[in-house]
């Protein structure tokens, strides 16, 4: 008979955490309600509970104080909002806070004091609520648990020589084939690269750039990756060209830094161009009409075109001088 009464305590304190408490507090004179409560409380580690504190009173009534926070020693606060509605004849406002307990025990929710005054009047009265209480309790509920088995007994560790041979066979032959592979790579050495040398400056960035222009990425709407990609291309080239760090600086930084020498105040102004467009598009989400497109693609092959290489430096003849004979 006690096992039973036990059992059906027991499932009745595992229920109680949809259990909601509220403490009131009215003042019946001056019709202002003043209610706290908790939508459960009865709570395991980590769970969220909702604590709310409304005023329902009359338009002339002002409220003089505000309602405090939830104590943070054992409430940690995740969310909180204020509350108001109006309506005909009262007031409803107040503050809901999203809360959660990481510490075991039972806890108490202190009084809400509310001062206020009646408009035109100078007294002021309070009106406060009664105690909430929180009982926090650990993820198992507190229950003993019965499947945790005994330790099993220790089992001695064979040692086996078979094993250990196997493994030093398995890693001689792939050090044996590795071996055999550089050997071989050393008989016959690649020629791919030999037949197919890197591009130069002038013809990689072109090449670049027309499998830019014929990407779909304008009609996809990746205008952003679109001018990403174009600029990206005339930096690396102004870097491979006129060994600048272009890459990762800015627009103006590389007008600062590439050689006067080798532009004219038209290829300048290209380059500033080109550049400032695709910042905007990357940067300020512009998007270019048709038209515009072209001219900045037009100037970019401008700017790769422009490149006029040095012309060579005559060797010094010697000069001999002849004796008569």
């Amino acid at each position: 008979m006690k096992s039973l009464f036990f059992a059906v305590g027991l499932t009745f304190i595992l229920t109680l955490p949809t259990i909601s408490c509220a403490a009131t507090g009215t003042d019946k004179s001056d019709l202002v309600h003043v209610k706290a409560e908790i939508d459960k409380a009865f709570l395991t580690v980590g769970d969220l509970v909702t604590y709310t504190v409304t005023i329902e009173r009359p338009h002339d009534i002002q409220i003089l104080s505000t309602i405090p926070v939830p104590n943070e020693e054992f409430l940690e606060i995740k969310k909180s909002e204020d509350l108001y509605k109006k309506r005909k004849k009262v007031v409803l406002e107040g503050r809901k806070f999203t809360l959660a307990a990481y510490r075991l025990g039972e806890f108490v929710l202190n009084p809400v004091v509310v001062r206020y005054r009646k408009a035109g009047e100078s007294d002021e009265k309070t009106v406060q609520t009664t105690k909430l209480y929180l009982y926090v309790r650990s993820v198992a509920g507190d229950i003993p648990q019965e499947d945790i088995r005994d330790a099993k007994d220790v089992v001695p560790y064979v040692f086996r020589y078979s094993k250990v041979i196997i493994f030093l066979l398995v890693l001689g032959g792939l050090a044996l084939g590795y071996w055999a592979y550089l050997q071989l790579r050393k008989r016959f050495p690649s020629t791919k690269t030999a037949s197919t040398p890197r591009l130069g400056p002038e013809e990689e960035a072109l090449q670049n750039l027309a499998e830019l222009f014929e990407s779909d990425l304008l009609r996809k709407g990746l205008v952003k990756i679109y001018y990403l990609r174009l600029s990206e291309i005339l930096k690396v080239y102004f870097e491979r060209r006129y060994q600048i760090l272009a890459v990762e600086s800015t627009t103006a930084e590389i007008l600062r830094d590439l050689p006067d020498c080798c532009f004219t105040p038209e290829i300048v102004e290209k380059i500033r161009y080109v550049l400032e467009m695709a910042d905007l598009a990357k940067f300020a989400k512009w998007i270019p009409a048709p038209a515009e497109v072209i001219q900045i693609n037009r100037g970019a092959e401008a700017i790769v075109r422009s490149y006029v290489p040095p012309l060579p430096v005559p060797e010094e003849t010697p000069i001999t001088s002849e004796v008569p004979q």
